[in-house]
């Protein structure tokens, strides 16, 4: 196969990607969420000459742009190859007439989603109570508070706030009500591990990403403590480097893998974290905490890896930055439908297109 163009769309939370073969297929894409306008550029600067060369295999693109750009291995590149993976998957997909969940292995139909909460300084009982109002619309069995200042040595928003809304949740949330906490890097080893017992008392199920991320010697700690109290560690969305994933997995580093699709690489590579991750008898969940395409992307994930979690994540927040596709997935009883339609199942809305920022790049 051979690409004719690669074209970015381009505001800045998001930027679209069209690849377009030369047989005149399309497919459409994401770079990773925010400044996505700098990995636009990145994009064309460093990613887009190397896609258009011809290839025998669409999954190969994003290893090789990422090998042969191996002076700028990071997330930004990750981000930007991550936009030309999901595209090509789109355009296999749709050649196919099959949706990206078949070309991928589809193994579920639905997926149960969990409610999960972005606000960290509302009053405690009012976020409790608008949780409870979302659990009661859309039937969430599952939800995910968001307390602590992100990798904020330990401090909260104000004194006692994790704990209040913890016991606030529990109280006002449906029975049985699974409850994720992630706390965004905020804890030491010590101070995490004095949490989750805390939690563990009021029935969490899962601490996400304890510890700052690239310490993850410190999560590790935290996790195996956490294995004898009794809750479950989560960490991953914003890793990007083979190396590393393959040894946190290795190395039990968390018991939940959380790569986030756009920021990992792609669609490929989250798909051979899941792979390793399952030959090591761990879960995985995508980190799709908002409402933009990537959860349309993570449905496809969930519906196609070994061993995913109960829960893909779902964001709640009403972001008119991130409703920029039609059509918006539907849930009822807590679950989505997999989308059936070739491709991903999603297209940009065209005054979204309009008012980017344009670039392409030719062979």
């Amino acid at each position: 196969m051979q690409l004719k163009s690669v074209e970015t769309f381009s505001g800045n939370f998001v930027s679209y990607v069209r690849v377009t073969d030369t047989d005149g297929n399309q497919g459409w894409g994401m770079v990773g969420l925010f400044s996505a306008d700098i990995t636009a550029t990145i994009l064309h600067r460093l990613a887009a000459d190397i896609a258009l060369q011809p290839f025998d295999d669409f999954t190969t693109v994003a290893d090789t742009i990422l090998r042969k750009q191996y002076k700028f291995l990071g997330t930004l590149l990750s981000r930007a190859a991550a936009g030309i993976d999901t595209a090509l998957w789109d355009l296999e997909s749709k050649k196919k007439g099959i949706s990206v969940a078949e070309l991928a292995g589809k193994k579920r139909d639905y997926i149960d989603v969990y409610a999960s909460s972005m606000k960290r300084d509302l009053p405690v009982q009012e976020e409790a109570d608008r949780l409870r109002a979302l659990q009661d619309k859309y039937g969430y069995r599952a939800v995910k508070l968001h307390p602590a200042i992100p990798v904020g040595f330990n401090e909260d928003y104000w004194p006692g706030r994790t704990e209040d809304m913890i016991v606030a949740m529990v109280k006002t949330a449906t029975p049985d009500t699974h409850i994720i906490v992630d706390v965004n890097g905020n804890y030491s080893v010590d101070k995490a591990i004095d949490m989750a017992k805390f939690m563990h008392e009021h029935g969490i199920k899962l601490l996400e990403e304890p510890c700052p991320y690239w310490e993850f010697n410190e999560t590790r700690a935290v996790r195996e403590a956490c294995e004898k109290i009794g809750i479950k560690v989560s960490g991953g969305e914003q890793d990007c480097v083979d190396s590393v994933w393959n040894h946190m997995i290795d190395t039990h580093v968390m018991d939940v893998c959380q790569p986030n699709l756009l920021i990992s690489g792609g669609f490929t590579k989250a798909l051979r974290i899941a792979k390793r991750a399952a030959e090591k008898g761990l879960q995985v969940t995508p980190h799709t905490s908002n409402q933009s395409p990537i959860f349309v992307m993570g449905l496809h994930y969930m519906a196609c890896i070994d061993t995913p979690y109960p829960f893909l994540e779902c964001g709640i927040e009403d972001d008119a930055w991130s409703k920029v596709y039609n059509p918006h997935p539907d849930i009822k009883d807590g679950k989505v439908t997999v989308p059936t339609v070739p491709g991903w199942g999603f297209e940009p809305k065209p005054e979204f297109l309009e008012k980017s920022i344009y670039q392409i790049s030719t062979r």
